[in-house]
């Protein structure tokens, strides 16, 4: 009865070892990844980080973001005004006498008298005597107005 209780107890002891080792190796097998899916798993977490690391930033710093934008915008500006584009000026009757605010003023109105042909024409005369006045005042000689009164 000794030799059979010893028989069964390696039995069951060479069972469990190696029910234990196949435990282990399907482990592996299934959790482990070969080398080139470990790679693109990894590049793939670092390209998670680095997202995650400028969301945080760009939450964290507007101010950053606003000066990307205005870079941006700059950029794009340079890239596509006419060579010929004085700072806005171009196209307005007397530009250069004009400051930014005064420049914007003048586009709004010939937006809004678009539709407006009669109005339109009567702003135009109006800003055309307005820049000759300012010219002569400046001592500035300023091209005759265009004969059809536009100046945009």
């Amino acid at each position: 009865m000794k030799a059979q209780t010893t028989i069964g107890i390696l039995v069951a002891s060479a069972l469990a070892i190696t029910s234990a080792s196949a435990v282990a190796q399907g482990r592996q097998g299934q959790g482990g990844a070969s080398p080139p899916q470990r790679a693109q798993v990894e590049r793939g977490q670092r390209d998670f980080d680095r997202d995650r690391v400028r969301d945080r930033d760009r939450v964290n710093d507007p101010a950053q973001d606003r000066k990307q934008d205005r870079d941006q915008d700059r950029d794009q500006d340079r890239t596509h005004a006419p060579d010929n584009a004085q700072n806005g000026n171009q196209g307005i009757y007397g530009g250069e006498l004009m400051n930014a605010q005064e420049r914007n003023q003048y586009r709004e109105q010939l937006r809004i008298t678009e539709s407006d042909p009669k109005a339109r024409s009567q702003f135009m005369k109006q800003h055309q005597e307005k820049m000759q006045l300012r010219a002569k005042e400046k001592g500035v000689n300023l091209p005759d107005p265009p004969a059809d009164g536009s100046g945009d």
